[in-house]
């Protein structure tokens, strides 16, 4: 089964919470899967519409009923000025990390090309070879979709003392619905985008792990005729193609998401230490703005940091999977699977294509973007934490 009949339940969480407008067009042959489409008489196309619009709106309300507490703070002398830049500043940086999910889905060009070349790449490794080495899609999305809608009704509770300082005591109760089920959306929404990053990697490390899938055990039997020497050499150069085509994807994903991933570490990094800080400062100096936010702060900060870590091992998948088979390949080549010179040659020039650079992410090219960064980033944030408690 390709990936991308696996990939439907996501497809439509996606579409669901106005992510996206893309559908899904079938072969009219097969009944699979043939490409993803956009066009206006789809009905997906106007609920994403909406939604942005809707999203908007909402976020520049937020907005302007957090001037207000800003103004609060700012009158409360007993609060150090940090917390009410702190504040002041994550709140247009909360509302706007919604919007690099957009960022994301309007690189349609460049989805499409990535979408292109994995099917290249299932076409190249075969239906039957595809089938036997089925991926673990749909048991991530079944465990990503608990923690995405048990994370969107946190957000609904925790948030709920803040909501109360926002509204007025004769607010319309259907308004009031109307703008948690959007704060629903945005969270679910959000998300999704760490799990679309997700999976986007783990295709990609998926089929680099069933690149050169081949018994070592088998070697003698290869080296019995010339017929087999040569269907080898013909593996070996399909094996590199592929890898290519995979190398190639990659790139393109990292070209999409290197300005999110970006924003996300960053941002995020920002958030969990104005948090904790900010947590701190309600224990040491009460207020009734921050008193308001007594549960979200801690929820989101374990929440933000779950999300940087989704983030950091994603970009991991495709380089650990290089790494493994560089591996694979020195070992079969020194058992003496490969005897002939052509054979030789083919294996060195694949170890010299086999470089994760090729398929790692850098956030602009100013750091790669890996589980190597988690050590820093919390040694940071405790310096960081330190410095602001002290001033």
């Amino acid at each position: 089964m390709s990936v991308f009949d696996q990939l439907r339940p996501f497809v439509s969480l996606c579409q669901a919470c106005g992510m996206f407008p893309y559908t899904i067009e079938e072969n009219l042959t097969t009944k699979k899967f043939a490409k993803f489409s956009f066009s206006f008489r789809h009905a997906i196309t106007w609920w994403f519409l909406m939604v942005i619009s809707l999203q908007v709106t909402v976020s520049v309300g937020i907005i302007y009923s957090s001037m207000e507490q800003i103004g609060n703070l700012t009158s409360d002398q007993n609060m150090p000025i940090t917390a009410t830049i702190l504040f002041a500043v994550n709140w247009p940086f909360y509302i706007l990390q919604m919007f690099t999910t957009r960022w994301i889905v309007f690189h349609y060009r460049r989805l499409r090309n990535v979408v292109n070349t994995v099917q290249e790449v299932e076409r190249l490794f075969g239906e039957e070879f595809v089938v036997r080495h089925k991926s673990s899609i749909t048991k991530i999305f079944i465990i990503s979709f608990i923690f995405i809608v048990t994370i969107g009704i946190g957000v609904l509770v925790v948030m709920v003392p803040v909501y109360s300082s926002f509204s007025v005591a004769d607010m319309n109760w259907m308004f009031v619905a109307a703008f948690l089920s959007i704060v629903a959306l945005n969270s679910v929404m959000f998300d999704s985008t760490f799990l679309l990053i997700h999976l986007s990697y783990y295709i990609i490390g998926h089929y680099m792990r069933l690149v050169l899938w081949e018994p070592i055990e088998n070697s003698g039997e290869f080296n019995r005729t010339p017929s087999e020497r040569t269907r080898r050499m013909q593996w070996l150069k399909q094996n590199v193609l592929i890898f290519d085509y995979l190398c190639r994807a990659t790139s393109e994903l990292n070209d999409i998401f290197a300005f999110p991933v970006f924003y996300i570490v960053t941002t995020k990094f920002i958030f969990v230490v104005s948090m904790a800080y900010a947590q701190i400062q309600i224990i040491i100096h009460p207020n009734v703005v921050l008193g308001n936010y007594w549960l979200m702060f801690p929820f989101q900060f374990v929440v933000d940091w779950a999300r940087i870590l989704v983030v950091l091992t994603a970009a991991d998948i495709p380089a650990k999977q290089v790494n493994l088979l560089h591996e694979r390949v020195i070992v079969t080549s020194c058992s003496g699977f490969y005897q002939t010179l052509d054979e030789n040659i083919s294996v060195a020039t694949i170890l010299m294509q086999i470089d994760e650079n090729r398929v790692r992410l850098s956030a602009f090219g100013l750091f790669n973007v890996g589980t190597h960064l988690i050590p820093a980033l919390m040694g940071a944030a405790v310096t960081y934490l330190v410095i602001l408690i002290q001033n």
